[in-house]
């Protein structure tokens, strides 16, 4: 039998308290001077418990934090913490110990009548030999295979917000009447510490794993989203083009597209869905594949927005809408025709890096309005000159001073990166906008599609 720490096996309180009505003050006072130094320990084992679940939130390192205090505390061979499930009704041992062996018993138990008891009251429960034996014939009791039956059993709940979710239990094995009251006070204090720690590592574990879980499915969204947006650019004779595309989360709503069509042609798109995430990211999949689907029936730019947006309107089910630009280039002309709905307009420099003026209407996003207003336009991409289309993401990134990029300042940049190839004009320009933000970051999804002509 291991030597008992704190603790008695009577109340030295009461009996100080009796002594001392009796008249026998020495007697009386060396029991309190016992109780003084019983409560310091107390207070110690308390403090040294609390201060090591503190460190914790790994949910097992407490159960053996606690569970080696117990046995190094009580005059107990046999400890156990155990967790109670009140939708299985069934316990789980996560820590038990009978002399010095730890026990690791596997899978959810069912609960028993002693701990039947402690979860339908709340409160400690302590049994003796003859109880104990007559709820083993009683069958509603089972000592764990390869374990002795003990002469005294106590337990106390882990109680979390007024509900039982454990039960700590001590048994001796040589002796009866083995717990005093001081000894299930101290064990209901330290179970209470327990219980809010074990509270904090679930909710801590829970957190975590939610967390892992949806940064797992973002990743796969993330690489779903990519799959689904063009890797090669199509041939198309005198052009350098590029796309490049910087979600400002794990996924966005920004896109573009490239189509090879007949008759060295190609369809150049590029998108941005309201709002920003997985929301967008949906909607922007949506868009995406219906404009792939029109575009099997149609090279009217105009009609394919049209289409887009009756099918959008009657789908939306997330209220949100999307600006595009959709156009076809005419390789051998460089004539770019197309039709924006609330985009941005192109930009557009000739060969010595000057503006060629490109004509605005209104355009309204589709998604919104059964008949929105399309702009549709030609232009000519000429000899040794550069296209850029781009979402909102390039001119309204701002500053620590909440300054926009702005079009102007987008107009310079190209302007300068005019004369390297498409891919190094795209990484200029995303360079340029990251530091003019510096250390506050993007916060819009970022792209930008480049389609430069090669010189006469």
């Amino acid at each position: 039998m291991q030597e008992k720490k704190v603790g008695v096996d009577f109340d030295l309180q009461e009996r100080a308290e009796k002594l001392a009505k009796q008249g026998n003050w020495k007697q009386a006072m060396e029991l309190f001077s016992r109780c003084v130094d019983q409560h310091t320990a107390e207070l110690a084992l308390i403090n040294s418990v609390q201060e090591g679940l503190s460190s914790k939130l790994e949910m097992q390192g407490i159960y053996d934090l606690v569970g080696d205090k117990l046995r190094d505390t009580f005059n107990a061979q046999v400890v156990m913490i155990s967790q109670y499930d009140p939708y299985l009704d069934k316990i789980y041992h996560h820590y038990a110990i009978e002399n010095g062996e730890h026990l690791h018993i596997q899978d959810w138990q069912p609960l028993d009548s002693s701990r039947g008891r402690i979860v339908s009251t709340g409160k400690p429960y302590l049994i003796n030999a003859d109880e104990i034996l007559k709820v083993l014939s009683a069958g509603t009791m089972k000592v764990v295979p390869g374990t002795q039956v003990p002469k005294t059993w106590l337990g106390v709940p882990l109680m979390v917000g007024g509900e039982v979710r454990g039960i700590v239990s001590l048994q001796n094995l040589d002796r009866e009447n083995a717990f005093s009251k001081s000894d299930i006070t101290l064990l209901s204090t330290l179970t209470n510490s327990m219980s809010l720690s074990l509270e904090n590592a679930r909710l801590f574990n829970e957190t975590e794993r939610l967390l892992n879980l949806i940064k797992n499915e973002m990743v796969m969204a993330r690489e779903t989203q990519e799959s689904i947006l063009p890797t090669e650019v199509p041939g198309c004779t005198g052009y350098d083009i590029f796309p490049f595309i910087n979600p400002a989360r794990m996924v966005g709503g920004d896109f573009y597209d490239l189509i090879q069509l007949e008759g060295e042609r190609l369809i150049l798109v590029i998108g941005d869905v309201s709002d920003k995430g997985l929301p967008a990211a949906l909607f922007m999949a949506l868009t995406f594949s219906l404009l792939r689907s029109e575009t099997e029936h149609s090279e009217d730019p105009c009609k394919i927005l049209e289409n887009v947006n009756n099918y959008l309107l009657k789908m939306n089910a997330l209220g949100m809408y999307v600006t595009l630009l959709y156009g076809i280039l005419d390789c051998r002309s460089g004539k770019f025709t197309y039709s924006r709905a609330g985009h941005l307009p192109p930009i557009i420099l000739d060969n010595g890096g000057k503006s060629i003026d490109v004509k605005v209407r209104d355009g309204q996003a589709l998604g919104v309005l059964e008949n929105p207003n399309l702009n549709q336009q030609e232009v000519i991409i000429p000899p040794g000159g550069v296209l850029l289309l781009f979402s909102d993401g390039l001119n309204e990134t701002m500053n620590a001073n909440g300054e926009e990029f702005g079009i102007d300042r987008v107009r310079k940049e190209l302007v300068l990166l005019r004369h390297l190839d498409a891919k190094n004009i795209c990484k200029g320009l995303w360079k340029a906008a990251s530091s003019y933000c510096g250390d506050a970051g993007s916060q819009d999804d970022f792209t930008v599609l480049v389609t430069k002509r090669d010189p006469e």
